[in-house]
């Protein structure tokens, strides 16, 4: 190693928790974020390169079937509410999930909640876009009927493993 070169190292957290800190300081400021997906868990409905429109809203105002972005120990996850949950206490919290994912996530505190997506902008052949607003009446319905059906899939899924009359048979 070079000695006349020092070099700080950044640990791949701090950057995430630093990318959390950024976005939660532009929410709170009122403005709206937008950010391209990524990753694999939304899939089919979101298969990565969609452009996301985020946007604080008040906690109690998150719906079942709602598209969320909150922090999962300093790492930034965006998944479906499937549960609105109430302690003893009246604490609020959500249970998430993402399509592609065959468990829910842990409980996410209010006070994760980044914020809730209210637009997507799905890209197109021949660079057309397509907009789909989170608001409408339609998306909010669609959004909610697939929260809904996320039990059935997982349970559909459990009994095509592991009961042995619906397993798939190799043919000789």
């Amino acid at each position: 190693m070079n000695k006349n070169c020092t070099a700080e190292i950044i640990s791949v957290k701090t950057l995430q928790s630093e990318g959390v800190k950024l976005f939660e300081d532009v929410l709170v400021s009122g403005a709206d974020l937008r950010i391209r997906v990524t990753g694999r868990s939304m899939k089919p409905f979101l298969k990565g390169g969609e452009i996301l429109t985020i946007r604080r809203v008040p906690c109690s105002s998150l719906r079942k079937g709602d598209l969320i972005l909150f922090d999962c120990q300093g790492s930034l996850i965006l998944h479906r509410i499937i549960k609105k949950c109430y302690s003893e206490a009246g604490t609020l919290s959500f249970q998430t999930q993402g399509d592609a994912r065959q468990a829910a996530d842990g409980p996410v505190h209010k006070d994760k909640v980044l914020g809730k997506v209210l637009l997507i902008e799905k890209p197109l052949a021949g660079g057309r876009t397509r907009l789909l607003d989170m608001a409408s009446a339609y998306w909010q319905v669609l959004n909610a009927s697939i929260a809904m059906t996320i039990p059935i899939r997982m349970l559909l899924r459990y009994s095509f493993r592991h009961v042995p009359v619906l397993q798939m048979r190799k043919r000789n």
